[in-house]
């Protein structure tokens, strides 16, 4: 008797059946565009947006983060919209409070956090947010008409970051709001992120990915004053690309895998959680043999054992094909960032793991511009200078342990 109907009957009842390497669905064997309408087209077939013209982009890092979100909420008139995977107490969460209390009257605040990485905030934070008359809005929350032990809510979390000021501008990246943003005089080690700030036509899909998890939150429909017309701003061209956790192939999968297809020089990633599939893997080394200058900035001594033993597991095969490998040193390491030759890049907040891809709310602003690029480039060379390479002579050399040592599942990495 053919037992397919019984294990495919299993699957369906368990949660134990995704499996989630698919050697052609996972790979752009193409040599895409690099700029253009022909790298705008393929990005449009792969997960429906395309770069439109019209954009004034801007590198935002680290300290200048926070004073970036209470610049915009300060400036703003009509609404401020703020999705923040973890909103912990802190430093930064008390210069957010104070800017969101002294906005501007009539100013309508709506604010969506993650619980799962959001220790204290409904205790101290959210308190203080509603007597400052903001909407404040749990995405999944683990307590509501029942108690959630065990549901696929307590993976399937919200890792976007966005700030939207009167859907005309906006900013996204790596991670919330932690305890780790300090103000200066803060030691430089306090973090490491980076976030891009866009005014253009692009913030509409900001705003459109706010309400749609705004809408999922019980927060209603948000009022066509929200989506006002925007006029370009710049020469940039852009499109923000919202993924959705899907078991088969997420829009974040599809992003990374035309991004890294385009490059024909240089494929520089840093990336906070980086445990990639066989298919990113085989894309990498492809390009690395092609001649391409493939670089890869990942966590170092600060990150949890079980994110770097995960990464770590990808290694040999990517040394062992040229590709240049750095573990960062002087902090925790937030920024997930790409940079493809001299014109394309990609900030956001998403994860090269499986687990992310498959459960996790993803955005990134993908961006086609040379000043841009050339910043965010810079910037890659300057946090090499505070990290280790891995070469490929001492990884084969590093000890027993370190060969012995078992990768965790990467659900069990504690990346964020």
């Amino acid at each position: 008797m053919n037992r397919l109907p019984h294990v495919l009957l299993a699957c369906l009842l368990g949660t134990a059946c995704i499996h989630r390497d698919y050697p052609q669905a996972l790979r752009v064997h193409e040599d895409i565009a690099g700029s253009g309408p022909e790298l705008s087209l393929a990005l449009y077939q792969s997960v429906g947006v395309g770069l439109r013209t019209g954009h004034v982009v801007e590198l935002v890092q680290d300290a200048r983060i926070v004073e970036r979100l209470e610049a915009e909420i300060r400036e703003a008139r009509e609404s401020i919209h703020l999705l923040a995977s973890n909103w912990q107490p802190g430093e930064a969460s008390e210069r957010l409070l104070r800017a969101l209390s002294e906005r501007q009257p009539g100013v309508v605040c709506r604010i969506l956090v993650d619980p799962l990485h959001s220790p204290g905030f409904q205790d101290t934070v959210e308190p203080r947010l509603v007597r400052a008359d903001c909407d404040v809005r749990s995405f999944r929350p683990f307590v509501g008409a029942e108690v959630v032990f065990s549901d696929e809510r307590l993976e399937a979390r919200n890792h976007r970051q966005l700030v939207i000021r009167d859907g005309r501008s906006g900013l996204t990246g790596g991670s919330g709001v932690g305890p780790e943003w300090r103000a200066p005089p803060a030691p430089a080690n306090a973090w490491r992120d980076t976030y891009v700030h866009v005014e253009g036509p692009a913030v509409r899909q900001l705003q459109q990915a706010f309400a749609r998890d705004w809408l999922e939150a019980g927060g209603g429909l948000l009022p066509e004053s929200a989506f006002p017309t925007l006029e370009p701003r710049g020469e940039a061209r852009a499109g923000f690309v919202a993924s959705t956790g899907s078991p088969s192939l997420s829009h974040s999968e599809r992003m990374v895998q035309v991004l890294m297809a385009a490059s024909r020089r240089r494929l520089w990633l840093t990336n906070a959680c980086f445990v990639p599939t066989a298919a990113t893997v085989d894309t990498l080394i492809r390009k690395a043999r092609a001649g391409v200058d493939v670089r890869i900035l990942v966590p170092g001594y600060e990150a949890t054992p079980g994110v770097l033993a995960a990464q770590r597991s990808a290694y040999e095969r990517l040394l062992e094909s040229g590709v240049r490998l750095w573990e960062y040193q002087a902090a925790p390491l937030y920024s997930r960032t790409l940079v493809v030759d001299d014109l394309l890049t990609a900030v956001g907040s998403n994860n090269l793991e499986p687990n992310a891809s498959a459960m996790l709310e993803e955005g990134a602003l993908v961006v086609e511009d040379a000043p841009f690029a050339t910043a965010l480039a810079d910037s890659f060379e300057r946090d090499l200078t505070h990290a280790v390479e891995v070469r490929k002579e001492e990884w084969r050399e590093r000890g027993w342990l370190d060969r012995v040592g078992s990768p965790l599942p990467p659900s069990a990495t504690g990346c964020r």
